[in-house]
């Protein structure tokens, strides 16, 4: 095998090995801590604000994507404002950095105002409009219950940049689906786009040895044929 087939086989077996190792953790307890990006809709003055609009506070951008008029920013918020579609919405809350970069971990506060328990969190993340991880989580409870804690931790390297929420009572997700999600305290871990992912580097690296063979595999054939 030549040099270019060698380095093309060890590219192509990194990232199938980089891909198999990626993962995504659910949490549903305080694991991140604080970080330099949050949103908690405190910026936001009225009670009400417009469903056709995004809201962006600490770098962290929201956006609900659906058939509703308005937003109501005051039912059980955690501090004074939190996010939910005003009597229900018809689609779904995206969730993304301001700037569009990549993070690798996210946590919020979930509730619903339904009437009624038993409805879920459906949710689906996003890295450069491909969807990796999506699921469901236990019951929210009504709209009397404590808004709950919930995150997503990538493993092995696995980064996203756009995450999507919603309150049904079904188990999947439904882009038109009658939500009910109450939302607050968006905490954000964003990646340095500057620094490379590791597998980037292991393929710079390769990159870079197989281009100095070449190199010296020129030179050495130059000086046999004017030898």
């Amino acid at each position: 095998m030549n040099i270019k087939g060698l380095v093309l086989a060890l590219a192509a077996g990194l990232s199938i090995s980089t891909a198999a190792h990626a993962g995504v953790t659910v949490h549903n307890d305080d694991f991140l801590g604080a970080t330099g990006n949050f949103n908690g809709f405190e910026g936001i003055s009225s009670p009400f604000y417009p469903g056709t609009q995004s809201y962006t506070e600490g770098g962290i951008k929201v956006q609900y994507v659906g058939g509703q008029l308005t937003t109501l920013t005051t039912l059980k918020p955690y501090d004074q404002r939190s996010w939910t579609p005003l009597g229900g919405g018809l689609g779904y809350t995206k969730i993304s950095l301001a700037n569009g970069g990549d993070f690798d971990a996210i946590e919020f506060l979930a509730g619903t105002s339904a009437l009624i328990g038993g409805s879920r969190l459906q949710y689906e993340l996003f890295l450069d409009g491909a969807m990796v991880f999506s699921g469901f989580t236990g019951s929210l409870g009504n709209i009397h219950s404590t808004l709950k804690t919930i995150g997503f931790a990538g493993t092995a390297g696995q980064v996203f940049d756009e995450l999507r929420v919603q309150n049904l009572f079904s188990k999947n997700f439904n882009d038109n689906g009658f939500d009910q999600l109450v939302l607050d305290n968006i905490t954000v871990n964003a990646i340095s786009s500057a620094v490379p992912e590791p597998a980037t580097w292991a393929m710079m690296i390769i990159g870079f040895g197989a281009v100095g063979s070449m190199v010296r595999s020129s030179r050495r054939r130059q000086a046999y044929a004017f030898a």
